[in-house]
């Protein structure tokens, strides 16, 4: 296997035209051609990630969010960003991520986050332009999108929600206003997707549940349980998404996932 095999069967599911015009999805370094026996997964690529990476043979690391998001204006040892990336290329590993086009494919992030919280009558929050899912089928198209909209099968009480969500995404808190109504119609979207609560409240939603959301955006919405569950709570399937994306093109191929701690943020 190649790079660009591993590249291919990945934007097979999501395809880059899929990503935000602010985002850096693709191969983030190495030869495309570069052959690879052994496969890392991980949700984020750090020094430690590199490490691991060269120490058991892997060539190519498979990363969420790329470690290449802003130009970079220099490489030198200043930041943790440089020196990963210094360290990938002086080790020979090459460096792939998919971002927020597996957000927004059908069967990506949220399509994973809705199946833990057991939503059906699933549909994108937003759709995409017709040039961003141009080449895809129209039933597939109407799949990808930004975040999710379903159904619990039944309603639940505010707190009953907040439990569900904190068991289901392994959370030891999370941050919400209080609205006091009953929780059926659930909109989603896993990292920093605060900037969809408008088109939540379009949607009809009782929840709009995410990552990240920030101070401000909890106030003015009364009718709206807004929960913030944590960027890496919300998307710490996927790894194992990837993997499989990866096994199912390629069945033998050697593909394991990160044993570095994921998330940086502590909660005591």
């Amino acid at each position: 296997m190649t790079v660009n095999d591993i590249a291919r069967a990945i934007e097979a599911i999501a395809p880059l035209p899929l990503q935000e015009d602010y985002d850096n999805a693709g191969i983030q370094c190495g030869d495309p051609r570069q052959e690879v026996s052994r496969i890392l997964v991980a949700l984020d690529v750090t020094e430690e990630t590199v490490a691991e990476a060269q120490e058991t043979g892997a060539g190519l690391i498979v990363s969420h969010h790329p470690i290449i998001f802003r130009p970079l204006r220099k490489i030198t040892p200043h930041d943790y960003v440089s020196r990963t990336v210094m360290a990938a290329i002086r080790a020979g590993i090459s460096l792939y991520a998919a971002h927020t086009n597996l957000d927004n494919a059908d069967g990506g992030v949220n399509y994973r986050m809705a199946e833990e919280l057991g939503l059906h009558n699933l549909s994108p929050l937003e759709t995409l332009p017709a040039n961003r899912v141009a080449g895809l089928s129209p039933e597939k198209a109407q799949r990808c999108g930004s975040g999710l909209i379903g159904e619990l099968p039944e309603a639940l009480s505010e707190s009953d929600f907040i439990n569900l969500v904190k068991k289901r995404f392994r959370c030891p808190m999370v941050k919400h206003n209080e609205t006091g109504r009953m929780i059926q119609r659930v909109a989603l979207c896993g990292g920093a997707g605060g900037s969809f609560i408008a088109a939540a409240l379009r949607r009809q939603a009782d929840v709009f549940l995410t990552g990240e959301v920030g101070y401000h955006p909890f106030f003015g919405h009364p009718d709206l349980l807004i929960v913030e569950a944590g960027h890496y709570e919300t998307e710490q399937f996927t790894c194992n998404l990837l993997r499989e994306i990866i096994l199912k093109a390629f069945p033998k191929a050697d593909v394991f996932i990160t044993k570095q701690p994921a998330n940086p943020v502590r909660v005591d």
